[in-house]
């Protein structure tokens, strides 16, 4: 009890980021725990074979998305708070969005006109997919997924907290209203229906929100604007395109090697275990804003080591809730029998989702520093380990071989940043 106190006095009371973070995850954990809640519907619902086969069209969307984004989240987040009058920061909001605009009319147009995204998921699909009849959807996340990441950071960076939660509650509600009426009511391919809902309604309540960013937007395009933002940003969307091969080979391995049935309990396993980094980003809205603005290096080493002990410590309690959470409801019947083997998989996810959430924390001193090309670095070692070690891990160990490949490459990329980010500090301390 001593102890306990001792920790809470010392890293909790009094912190301005914790308190102001209890404040924000107590929307977040309604919003956003819904959506965990709510997977064993979607189980009872749906087939293992369809759960599977939308996971994976899920995970090709959410993988190749940040590749289409030119990284302007990061620029966003570094260059918001440089200028200081409302109109300059109108116009940086302008560049942006007419480059990213720009850039994803020629990509789509592209994709669309030559069928290169056919030539893509033939090469990382070995299951029997229709992508013919997916494939609108697909899209249409890619581009919902792109816009939702630079919508959140403007509202991060700006502080407009309450945007967030507001955004938050809007998706959560309205989407899953809208597919689960759908997949009751209405006949027809399960896996369609809850794509084209999901991201129909996702796109809409985007574009309501968007209205925000338009409204501080100052329409006046600015070229060394745009030169920065791509400078910061560009090395971002590159790792991006390397990250595939951290993101996606795990789950390309599993589907082609165990089976559709088998990626189902493998991915819902690892969809449990990101309850992590999800109540990591709502940390994260408070954070991000901080560390930009604080100028001296030596406190904000401090204060990020300390949030990194209260990371791990409070982390390692929520895992154990975790799973003793999904061992009931595999006991009650609340989840279907046959996923049970998740309960294996699970405790290896979460140690692996925890060096994940370190890694970012200390990721953001490349954006601090605007040294986001060593990003694209770490991305291209680290992708290619991912590839090899998945590939022999899972024909010898199936995908509890996998998630044990995850842990490793998440902790090797955490102490990586984290000696970076002391070597940044040092250097720029000395000057």
């Amino acid at each position: 009890m001593k102890s306990f106190k001792k920790v809470y006095n010392k890293y909790i009371k009094g912190n301005v980021v914790v308190n102001r973070f209890a404040k924000v995850f107590s929307v977040d954990v309604v919003v956003r725990g819904a959506n965990f809640l709510l997977i064993p519907f979607f189980l009872h619902l749906m087939t293992q074979q369809e759960v599977g086969t939308y996971d994976y069209l899920y995970a090709f969307a959410y993988a190749v998305a940040p590749t289409l984004n030119l990284g302007f989240f990061t620029s966003l987040t570094k260059m918001y708070h440089t200028y200081e009058t409302p109109y300059d920061k109108g116009r940086l909001l302008f560049t942006l969005h007419t480059t990213l605009v720009t850039f994803l009319i020629f990509v789509f147009g592209l994709i669309y006109g030559l069928k290169w995204d056919y030539l893509l998921f033939d090469f990382l699909v070995d299951q029997p997919i229709a992508y013919q009849q997916y494939r609108f959807f697909i899209m249409l996340a890619m581009i919902a997924m792109t816009y939702n990441t630079l919508l959140t950071f403007y509202f991060v960076t700006s502080e407009k907290i309450s945007k967030i939660q507001r955004y938050n509650i809007g998706r959560c509600l309205l989407v899953n209203i809208a597919v689960f009426s759908a997949l009751c009511f209405l006949p027809g391919d399960k896996i369609e229906i809850r794509l084209a809902f999901t991201y129909v309604v996702e796109f809409l309540v985007m574009l309501y929100f968007f209205r925000y960013y338009l409204r501080e937007m100052v329409w006046k395009f600015d070229m060394q604007m745009m030169k920065r933002g791509l400078k910061i940003g560009m090395p971002i969307m590159l790792s991006s395109v390397a990250c595939l091969l951290i993101n996606f080979a795990d789950k390309y391995y599993v589907q082609r090697y165990c089976g559709i049935e088998d990626f189902a309990v493998y991915f819902k396993a690892m969809q449990f275990a990101t309850i992590l980094p999800v109540v990591y980003n709502s940390f994260q809205n408070i954070w991000l804003p901080l560390m930009m603005k604080e100028k001296d290096l030596l406190v904000l080493q401090r204060r990020t080591n300390r949030m990194a002990k209260i990371i791990v410590l409070s982390f390692l309690v929520l895992s154990v809730v975790i799973i003793v959470a999904l061992y009931f409801a595999l006991l009650l019947g609340i989840i279907p029998p046959q996923y049970h083997k998740m309960i294996y998989v699970l405790p290896i996810a979460c140690i692996g989702q925890i060096a994940g959430v370190l890694t970012l924390l200390y990721q953001y001193y490349t954006i601090y520093f605007e040294k986001t090309y060593v990003n694209l670095f770490v991305a291209l070692i680290s992708g290619t380990m991912s590839v090899v070690l998945n590939y022999f891990s899972v024909k010898y160990f199936s995908y509890y071989g996998v998630a044990v490949v995850m842990i490793f490459i998440n902790l090797t990329i955490f102490l990586f940043y984290y000696y970076r980010s002391c070597y940044y500090i040092r250097n720029r301390v000395s000057e």
